[in-house]
C-alpha cells in the first residue's frame, strides 16, 4: 500500500500505486505478471487485474502469497507439492467469490479463470469452467 502521509502527485491514480508496493510488490504477483507478460500491459489493465486479486484476497482473508501457500503441502521427503485439499478449497472459494460479487455468466467465468491463472503461474495446477454460450 502507498504511504498515506506521502503527498500524491495531482494526476496519480491512488489505485495505480498498488503496482509499485503492497499487492504488486508480492513475489507471487511479480511472478504472475512476469510469466504472463502482464507487466508490459498498460497501467490501467494492470490495475484492473490487481483490483480483482485484491478483492479476492479480502474475501478469503489472505494475501497473494498465502493464497499460493494454502494450495501447497510439504511431502514426507521435504519436497513441495500441490495439496488436493487446499486446491479444492481454493476452487470453492473462487466460485463463492464470483457468485457473491454478482459476477455470473461470462463475467463470472472470466474473473474466476483470471484468479486461477494467478495460481497456475505460481505452480498450482487448477482448472475452472470454460465459457460456452
Amino acid at each position: 500500500m502507498s504511504d498515506p502521509g506521502r503527498p500524491r502527485p495531482p494526476n496519480e491514480d491512488p489505485a495505480s500505486s498498488r503496482l509499485d508496493d503492497g499487492l504488486g510488490g508480492s513475489p507471487s504477483v511479480k511472478r504472475w505478471f512476469a510469466s504472463t507478460g502482464y507487466d508490459t500491459e498498460p497501467r490501467e489493465e494492470q490495475t484492473r487485474r490487481l483490483a480483482l486479486l485484491a478483492e479476492f484476497c479480502r474475501h478469503v482473508g489472505q494475501d497473494p502469497d498465502e493464497l499460493v501457500t494454502s494450495c501447497m503441502r510439504t511431502t514426507k521427503h521435504g519436497d513441495r507439492a500441490i495439496s488436493a485439499k487446499g486446491r479444492n478449497a481454493m476452487q470453492v472459494a473462487i466460485e463463492e467469490f464470483t457468485a457473491s460479487t454478482g459476477r455470473s455468466g461470462r463475467e463470472g467465468v472470466v474473473a474466476g479463470n483470471q484468479l486461477r491463472g494467478f495460481l497456475i503461474h505460481n505452480g498450482v495446477f487448477i482448472q475452472g469452467p470454460v465459457w460456452r454460450r
